[in-house]
Order: structure tokens, then C-alpha cells, then sequence
């Protein structure tokens, strides 16, 4: 029976498998690179003589590249506003983008549901924002946001340059015109037929674009509606802009970006 090792040498034998191990992987990895870049079965590293260089054979990284193990490359900014004449209704902002709904009328036709790579009015949506859809333009990137408020709560037309000056007039105030009121939680809520459960407020059959009937509206712009009172500060903070709703379907919370007008 052998003699028992020391603690010593118990520590200079793991450590020594260790380091075998660590070679050992190391000239794996070696082998897997050169195969990856196109030297296998070359045998030898070659240097171009005659002082010119040679380009080295590649192997093709089609397969490899094709994985994408750094991520997808993200669609780029929009900076300019489409033309198409169309309105963005809701839409369900979801990671992954693949799985968001964004909801757009198209003249006097009502909204419907569009995701990412359907086409609207002919140009391709390739991307789904919280406040807005991004459209390939014929290369160009487009985007389609929630109507402006001011637009929607209408301002007096200016007059045309054949209209005579009146005799008289009243100067203009410097200070800008308050932004219209925000809707009442109890209009709203009147209006979407929706009524007080625990957590929210379940909409009733009156579903603004983005929701159905049942869903549990629970919060909006992260403030919860735990009450009338909360419902009323969390529609005044969100004024009539578009807003980050939080409702609850069939048990699992989504959140859902609407204009509150």
C-alpha cells in the first residue's frame, strides 16, 4: 500500500491537474480558432515570401454571424414625421418587439392591429416605440406618433391675407393660453362603461384601442387607482398627452401607451 500523501503534496498535485487542465483547454481553444479561420488541415503557418503579403483563405462565418451572439442591430432613429395619412390610436408597447400591437386608423376607416413587418399604406412598419412606430420609407426611417393635443383640442384659424384689417383691434397677450383641462376620472370612466373592482378599474364594453372588455385598468403613468381621488391626481398628471397605462389581462399586467383626450 502506498505511503498516504502530505497535505503538501496533496496541494502541489491539484495544483499541477490544474494547470494540465487549463493547457489542455487552452490548446482546444487554439485548434477551434485556427479550424473557425480557415487553416484546417494546412498543417503549418505559411509567411509570403518575396516580401509581399498574401491575403489568408477565410472560412465562411455566414453560420456563425447568423446566430447573432452580440444582439440584433437596432432600427435607427427616426427624425422626421411620415406623411401618410394615417393616426396612431394605442398601441401595446412588449420586449420582444416582435409580440407589440400598435393600433393606426387609415382615413375614415377605423383602427385596426398592425406588428412589425406588416405593411400600412405601402410603406413597411419596422419598429414599435411606447409613443411610436417607425416606417421604411424607401430606405428612409419614418416615424408615426399620437396626434399633437393642441391639434386635437383646436385653436381659431388664422385670417387670410385677402381679409380687409379691421378698424380696431386688441392687442395680443404675451402670456400663452392655459392647455385645455384634462378629462374627469368620472367622464372617462362614464365613457368606457368601466366600473371599480379591487386593484383598478375594469373597462366595460366601450374599449378605447389597445383594450377589451375586462381589463383592469390599475395604474397610469405609475399611478395607481386605488380610488376616485387617485384616479382624478393620475389624470391630471397625465394632462392630454399620451399616457403609460398599466391594466391587468387574464391575470398578467400589460402595459398599453394611449393619448387621454
Amino acid at each position: 500500500m502506498p505511503p498516504a500523501l502530505t497535505p503538501r503534496q496533496k496541494r502541489r498535485t491539484l495544483d499541477l491537474a490544474i494547470a494540465l487542465a487549463i493547457v489542455s483547454v487552452a490548446f482546444a481553444l487554439a485548434g477551434l480558432v485556427w479550424r473557425m479561420a480557415g487553416h484546417a488541415g494546412t498543417g503549418a503557418v505559411t509567411v509570403p515570401s518575396e516580401g509581399r503579403a498574401r491575403p489568408s483563405a477565410v472560412g465562411d462565418l455566414g453560420p456563425l454571424l447568423s446566430w447573432a451572439p452580440f444582439g440584433q442591430a437596432a432600427v435607427g432613429e427616426a427624425t422626421q414625421k411620415t406623411g401618410i395619412q394615417a393616426e396612431l390610436k394605442g398601441l401595446i408597447f412588449t420586449v420582444p418587439v416582435e409580440q407589440a400591437v400598435a393600433f393606426v386608423a387609415t382615413g375614415s376607416e377605423p383602427a385596426r392591429a398592425y406588428h412589425v413587418g406588416d405593411a400600412l399604406a405601402g410603406l413597411r412598419i419596422e419598429g414599435i416605440q411606447r409613443d411610436r412606430i417607425l416606417l421604411n420609407n424607401g430606405g428612409r426611417i419614418e416615424y408615426l406618433g399620437f396626434p399633437d393635443p393642441a391639434a386635437l383640442t383646436g385653436t381659431p384659424a388664422a385670417p387670410s391675407g385677402d381679409t380687409a384689417p379691421a378698424a380696431s383691434y386688441t392687442p395680443m397677450s404675451s402670456t400663452p393660453p392655459p392647455p385645455a383641462p384634462a378629462p374627469a376620472a368620472s367622464a372617462l370612466i362614464d365613457r368606457l362603461g368601466a366600473t371599480q373592482v379591487p386593484g383598478g378599474y375594469a373597462i366595460g364594453a366601450n374599449a378605447p384601442p389597445g383594450m377589451q372588455a375586462g381589463d383592469v385598468v390599475q395604474s397610469i403613468n405609475g399611478v395607481a387607482l386605488s380610488d376616485p381621488a387617485a384616479a382624478d391626481a393620475a389624470l391630471a398628471g397625465a394632462g392630454n398627452g399620451p399616457a403609460q397605462i398599466t391594466i391587468l389581462r387574464d391575470g398578467k399586467p400589460i402595459t398599453v401607451t394611449v393619448p387621454i383626450r
